[in-house]
């Protein structure tokens, strides 16, 4: 449901009683001209009796309708000029400005939405020769972190003025609304054209299984019989820092005892609350109090940093494992009562 339908609280016909109320008489009379007898009375019955109609619920149905105008009509979009002088006719200018501004705002965040997708440089390679003013309205209704990756593809010499441009934008005319249509579905078809995405699939498999709450061996074991050497290869990617939780306690003592203190506060920042109380259990009760607190002290870090400490770790745990020197379990030990 869209913002402009939350205020609605008529039927569906008090809210046409409204539509014709607000045409006028020969509107009102050439839409009802097209419907049938019991119709004409049903709706005459309504609009005779329509009363208390609040602000908020004509300018409610008013975007309704625009709105599914727009979605359903096989007719090209009614221009901005003509939406301003209807609803200017029903609401008045101020109310009917706001809604206007409200249509056409949800209308291009949704257009410029599916660019979030796109490759950003790819994008800017795309928008590289367009006018900057047209530069700095898709970038202005981008999300800063894609707008910021896009600005940073484009020409150093031009990054200013898009700045400039962003921070002077303010309502867009319908031609600029048309022009940035066609600019979004040129960049969506080079971008289908041209993307050579992969889905990195064991990595994937070895992730999900990672997390899997059921018996990972029993599904391993499974996709082995499918396929021994992918099976190999899944099992090689699932040394992901969070099968930590699952070794033995003289296991992780002896990776925690190699592990630089620094190394392990970076890799302890915004981890599952039991992975980080099982590894500080790991290690010496005075050193798990002194890397909480500095921990506590390095205060918010880049989410890069962390997932780099957590990977130095593991090859780390992977090298002594190949050494000889620990034993590492993929899977939790199956126990018996």
């Amino acid at each position: 449901m869209n913002k402009s339908e939350l205020g609605i609280k008529m039927d569906n016909l008090e809210q046409a009683a409204m539509l014709l109320l607000s045409m006028g008489e020969k509107g009102a009379a050439q839409v009802m001209a097209h419907l049938d007898r019991n119709d004409v009375q049903h709706l005459s019955h309504k609009m005779a009796r329509l009363s208390s109609i609040t602000q908020q619920e004509a300018e409610a149905v008013l975007g309704r309708f625009f709105m599914r105008y727009q979605e359903q009509s096989g007719i090209a979009r009614a221009s901005r000029s003509y939406l301003q002088k209807t609803l200017d006719l029903a609401l008045g200018d101020r109310v009917a400005k706001s809604l206007i501004d409200s249509i056409y705002g949800d209308e291009i965040k949704t257009l410029v939405k599916r660019l979030e997708w796109v490759d950003p440089q790819l994008l800017a390679r795309e928008i590289t020769n367009e006018h900057s003013q047209l530069q700095a309205v898709l970038l202005g209704l981008l999300p800063p972190e894609s707008a910021a990756q896009v600005l940073l593809s484009l020409p150093a010499e031009g990054q200013d003025e898009v700045l400039v441009r962003i921070a002077q934008l303010g309502e867009l005319d319908r031609d600029v609304v048309d022009e940035l249509r066609q600019l979004v579905e040129r960049c969506m078809l080079i971008a289908m054209e041209k993307s050579h995405t992969q889905v990195a699939g064991i990595r994937q498999v070895a992730d999900i299984l990672n997390r899997f709450e059921g018996d990972r061996e029993q599904l391993m074991d499974m996709i082995k019989l499918h396929d021994t050497k992918l099976a190999s290869d899944v099992a090689d990617n699932m040394f992901d820092f969070i099968i930590l939780g699952r070794q033995k306690p003289e296991t992780l003592q002896e990776i925690m005892a190699i592990v630089p203190p620094e190394m392990l506060a970076l890799a302890l920042k915004g981890i599952d609350s039991e992975l980080k109380s099982t590894l500080l259990l790991a290690l010496p009760k005075r050193m798990s109090s002194a890397i909480e607190t500095q921990v506590e002290a390095i205060g918010a870090v880049p989410l890069s940093q962390a997932t780099s400490a957590r990977k130095e770790i593991m090859e780390l745990a992977k090298q002594m494992m190949d050494d000889g020197e620990i034993e590492l379990q993929l899977f939790e030990e199956q126990v018996v009562e």
